[in-house]
């Protein structure tokens, strides 16, 4: 079975499977820029405990090693476990002023906790204070992630952006005004390969995520516990016979372009024990 480290090969691919050799050729695709092909967005999706947020991790552990001087803007839940802590590699905490947000130790009864935090006012002082490798941003109103993209499709550098729960940022069945910043967000979505913007995401449910923001995806990442959807090429049957290996890693499928092949990732992030932090909004 193909490992996630294959894009590293260089060899020629010789004695692979159709499926291995599309697999190897995605995965290039992520990680390799090129002003033509430019950036890609990413939906991972797979149930609860199947390692979404650990792919995000890899793909973010591999542009920090491969593109050193580029920013990378990670977007957590609340009242949850914050995931980019497991990461090798250092991280900067940038919050929005006056948002509401702290940070609690899940250890401790969610005793308040005071890392360092680099606050920022708008889009730009957050760009021009983010430094290359991790930023994890705060804006206390998750929506506001979807302005972030926006302002990133302006500066005209490779950048990256994690979404964890990315049916938090743009949920379906909204209305209002709501409705119509999430169709903004879909032009955004689809623009983001022009502007050198790898975007990657995640989500339990895709149900969940609003149908025009879903129809922008252009690599479907399908772990345990996937639903195949109307618009995949893959078979329901297909899916479910993928394997789980909390030792190895779990076996996945990528699908792009009508291409797809299957891929087990085996970097395997767990949680650091003495880093079981949450953010939490207004304390609440």
């Amino acid at each position: 079975m193909m490992k996630n480290n294959i894009f590293n090969d260089e060899n020629e691919e010789v004695d692979l499977s159709k499926s291995e050799i599309n697999a190897k050729k995605i995965m290039k695709r992520i990680h390799t820029h090129n002003i033509d092909a430019g950036g890609i967005f990413s939906l991972i999706t797979g149930a609860q405990g199947t390692a979404k947020t650990s792919v995000m991790l890899s793909f973010m552990d591999y542009a920090i090693e491969h593109h050193k001087d580029e920013k990378i803007f990670w977007s957590s839940t609340y009242c949850a476990p914050l995931q980019f802590v497991k990461s090798k590699n250092p991280y900067t905490i940038l919050v929005k002023k006056e948002s509401g947000v702290t940070f609690h130790d899940r250890n401790d009864k969610l005793k308040q906790i005071y890392p360092e935090i680099v606050y920022f006012t708008d889009y730009q002082d957050l760009y021009e204070k983010a430094l290359p490798g991790c930023n994890a941003v705060f804006f206390g109103n998750r929506y506001h992630v979807m302005g972030l993209i926006h302002h990133l499709r302006g500066v005209g550098e490779w950048c990256h952006v994690f979404i964890d729960e990315l049916s938090e940022i743009c949920p379906a069945f909204t209305s209002g005004k709501l409705f119509h910043q999430i169709g903004n967000f879909a032009i955004d979505c689809k623009e983001v390969r022009k502007c050198q913007i790898n975007l990657h995401s995640n989500s339990q449910s895709v149900a969940d995520i609003d149908h025009r923001v879903r129809s922008k995806v252009m690599l479907k990442i399908f772990l345990p516990g996937s639903r195949a959807g109307s618009d995949s090429r893959l078979s329901q049957m297909a899916l479910d016979n993928l394997s789980e290996d909390n030792k190895k890693g779990n076996e996945s499928y990528l699908e792009q372009s009508g291409r797809f092949g299957k891929v087990r990732f085996t970097d395997i992030y767990k949680p650091i024990p003495e880093k079981q932090w949450e953010a939490r909004v207004n304390d609440s």
